[in-house]
């Protein structure tokens, strides 16, 4: 009873989040011991099971880490009420259907109320407002009305580029000082777990300036690939649907901000990126469900997200585990490793032998990674970190590598194919005499000169 009584306590700092006496014990205490079990200060008491007695102390100890992790600065990443969570609504639905399941499974999350959350709405509508106004009246959400006009008449590729700089200016200058939001498609479906994600990848988009935007979409991670929950990794892609900017980057992006075509404008290699990267979660937090489709090009990148899978395991952030491996030197070292020693299959032809252990290394030129797409379902669009698709099929790593990339020079015939020293040149050409001759290579006599026997 001692033992339930102090988790108990413990539970009761954990709700108020580091308020009110530090559960944690003292230097020398054993919380949740045998002795304190038993109560040996009290004889006349009863004796209980054993078992009982692991399992109490078992509780008392994960409460008191509870509230040891609430109390640090590791369970708290980032202040809630400075990052702002943005629904953007279009009018375009016939129903608020989409707008509703998304506000409805975001309110889910639970700790979703810590954040402020807005509704950003591109222009007045009477059907979104009844909706937006209602949630508003209980002090559920914020709402912010654009004065965008006639929106309808604009191509959706304009209206989206309008409305996502509208909704970033709007929030972070808001007198509220967000340091950081998440911007979330209307129409999708969340992750229970979606916001410890971003709270355990900020400490790594905070310090490495290499990271730029965390996302949680996967746009590889189908339900048939071998990903892991816990799990995160770094790629060149950026999605949109759901992802995390921090008030310096919309500094830098908003003088140069497109008029249509922001996703595709957030993805020009040698724009805006500038060689930096988005987090992802190995399975996504986000999925699409309603009908966010605006253009035959996304009706068809909509097939493959369609099969995305979306993680059901809550994980708590704390139990993502140390994140130092996505730090970009950490992380190319990792890969680095897993390319030189990679099995290397001839082309985006060759069959993937998975009877056998990989990782396999694909090398490929232009379009033939269609034909490896076509081959395992995959989106043409190269979905790559620096040049590098990272799959997982049937527990194997399969790295597809474009024959250009840097990657590639990692692999010991690579390096030797661009080392002049083992050149070795047309015989039936004339004229190539190739490189010069090193001493410590050739054990052979000069051309043309006449053969020494003791070479021979």
């Amino acid at each position: 009873e001692e033992s339930k009584g102090k988790g108990e306590d413990a539970g009761a700092g954990d709700a108020g989040a580091g308020d009110g006496p530090d559960p944690r014990p003292a230097a020398g205490d054993s919380p949740g011991g045998v002795e304190e079990m038993h109560g040996a200060d009290k004889p006349d008491r009863e004796v209980q099971d054993p078992g009982e007695v692991v399992e109490q102390a078992r509780g008392t100890g994960e409460k008191m880490a509870a509230a040891e992790h609430q109390d640090g600065e590791f369970y708290r990443p980032w202040d809630p009420k400075k990052v702002a969570l943005v629904v953007l609504a279009y009018s375009d639905h016939e129903t608020n259907r989409e707008l509703q399941g998304t506000v409805s499974s975001l309110r889910e999350l639970g700790k979703a109320a810590l954040h402020d959350i807005f509704v950003s709405q591109e222009h007045e509508d009477p059907r979104l407002n009844t909706y937006v106004v209602g949630l508003q009246s209980q002090g559920v959400l914020k709402h912010i009305v654009h004065d965008t006009k006639n929106p309808r008449g604009m191509h959706m590729r304009e209206r989206t580029a309008l409305h996502q700089r509208k909704a970033m200016e709007k929030v972070f200058g808001d007198p509220a000082g967000y340091t950081h939001a998440i911007f979330f498609e209307d129409g999708v479906q969340l992750a229970p777990d979606t916001l410890d994600f971003f709270a355990a990848a900020t400490p790594i988009m905070n310090k490495d300036a290499t990271v730029w935007c965390l996302s949680a979409s996967h746009e590889l991670g189908y339900t048939e690939m071998d990903w892991e929950e816990d799990k995160m990794m770094r790629t060149s892609h950026f999605s949109g649907i759901a992802w995390m900017a921090r008030k310096e980057l919309w500094h830098e992006l908003q003088p140069a901000w497109p008029k249509q075509s922001w996703i595709e404008w957030m993805n020009d290699r040698s724009g805006v990126k500038d060689g930096r990267s988005c987090i992802v979660p190995e399975v996504s937090r986000v999925k699409r469900v309603g009908n966010a489709v605006y253009s035959a090009e996304e009706a068809r990148y909509d097939q493959y997200l369609s099969r995305v899978k979306l993680a059901k395991m809550p994980v708590d952030h704390n139990l993502f585990g140390d994140l130092e491996y996505l730090v970009k030197q950490n992380y190319d070292n990792n890969l680095a490793a897993q390319i030189k020693r990679a099995r290397i299959l001839g082309s985006t032809r060759s069959e993937v032998p998975f009877n056998s252990y990989g990782p396999f290394l694909i090398p490929y030129k232009g379009d033939e990674y269609r034909m490896f797409s076509r081959k395992y379902h995959l989106p043409d669009e190269v979905v790559d970190y620096e040049g590098l698709t990272v799959i997982k099929l049937q527990k194997n790593l399969i790295l597809l590598v474009e024959e250009s990339s840097q990657w590639l020079l990692l692999r010991p015939e690579r390096q030797k194919e661009n080392d002049p020293r083992f050149h070795h040149p047309d015989p039936l050409d004339p004229l190539h005499h190739g490189p010069p001759r090193d001493p410590h290579f050739d054990h052979g006599p000069p051309r043309g000169e006449p053969r020494d026997p003791h070479f021979d």
